[in-house]
């Protein structure tokens, strides 16, 4: 923001990008807080999308389907990544000073329990408890639905299983773990009119190309599982991932990826939008592949390289 000159507000939504009839690109915004929510335009030489690849790559693509971008690369939306990734909890049913979680650094350790696997774990802070309301236990289908053995526990162990799944206290007695693998897999967005929306245009995935992306890692649930016997704890997952086999992810890349022109990717090496001087992508966007760790130092360092290679802003 020093070197361009220029930053919109966080409590701004903004709703378009437009090619400026003089020089350079009109960026129009609205207020995405309160009650009246007014609005107005800002022009610039540069632009960078920074909203990683739910924001930026959805504003391409709504610039690019009115017009206002037409000329932006047809890879827009595709090689999204989530780093082949499954998210687990471990929850303490013990209650004592001994077993607060909330104390340490966020992401405090990171170990390869194999060849092509990495898990973090990681903590929230105290009285961050609404995570909770995500996660129930883990039960795979066999032969009977993994949606069957979930009532069941329910119906015999109600008082354990309400235990678990209180958000009291949750943050404290809580273990995340990311479950990574540089796995070749990825996903397409799109941007189209879908009928539940009642026929309005909305951001959309479907499966590309590769393996399908995996719900569950078992070398992940078996650590998971030895946590819990470790800590008295009990193993937990996603309601997606339990029910309908859906994996979570908190590290989604790519959908504007780095390529060596526009047939193969949304953005140059420079981070610049190909056919559109000015206009850069500088986020998990542009990352290509799957890294099996987590991805925010490698965004960091690209964001550093990018950087950069923008001159000083000069000042009188």
């Amino acid at each position: 923001a020093e070197k361009l000159g220029v930053q919109i507000a966080s409590e701004t939504e903004v709703l378009s990008v437009k090619k400026n009839s003089d020089k350079g690109y009109v960026i129009e915004y609205k207020k995405s807080t309160g009650i009246i929510r007014t609005g107005g335009k800002v022009y610039a030489d540069k632009v960078i999308f920074s909203g990683g690849v739910m924001g930026s790559v959805k504003l391409l693509f709504k610039c690019k389907n009115k017009g206002y971008l037409p000329n932006i690369s047809n890879c827009l939306g595709d090689y999204v990544r989530t780093n082949s990734e499954s998210i687990l909890g471990v929850r303490s049913r013990s209650i004592s000073k001994d077993k607060d979680f909330n104390k340490g650094i966020a992401i405090s350790a990171g170990f390869k329990p194999d060849d092509k696997t990495h898990i973090e774990t990681c903590r929230y802070g105290k009285g961050q408890n609404s995570m909770s309301l995500l996660t129930t236990h883990i039960f795979k289908p066999g032969i009977i639905p993994g949606f069957i053995k979930w009532i069941l526990n329910l119906i015999f162990h109600p008082i354990r299983f309400i235990k678990d799944s209180m958000p009291y206290r949750w943050s404290s007695q809580t273990v995340i773990l990311l479950i990574m693998q540089p796995v070749s897999n990825y996903l397409k967005l799109s941007y189209k009119r879908r009928w539940w929306r009642l026929w309005a245009k909305s951001m959309n995935s479907e499966l590309s190309s590769g393996d399908p992306i995996p719900s569950s890692i078992p070398i992940g649930e078996k650590i998971a599982n030895d946590i819990a016997n470790d800590i008295n704890g009990v193993a937990m997952s996603t309601y997606m991932d339990t029910f309908f086999g859906i994996p979570t992810t908190a590290h989604i890349l790519g959908g504007a990826t780095m390529g060596e022109s526009i047939e193969f990717g949304v953005v140059d090496s420079n981070f610049e939008i190909f056919n559109y001087p000015g206009l850069y992508v500088i986020d998990g966007s542009v990352v290509p592949s799957n890294l099996g760790v987590n991805p925010s130092l490698t965004i960091t360092a690209l964001a550093e390289y990018a950087m950069d290679h923008f001159p000083e802003k000069q000042y009188n």
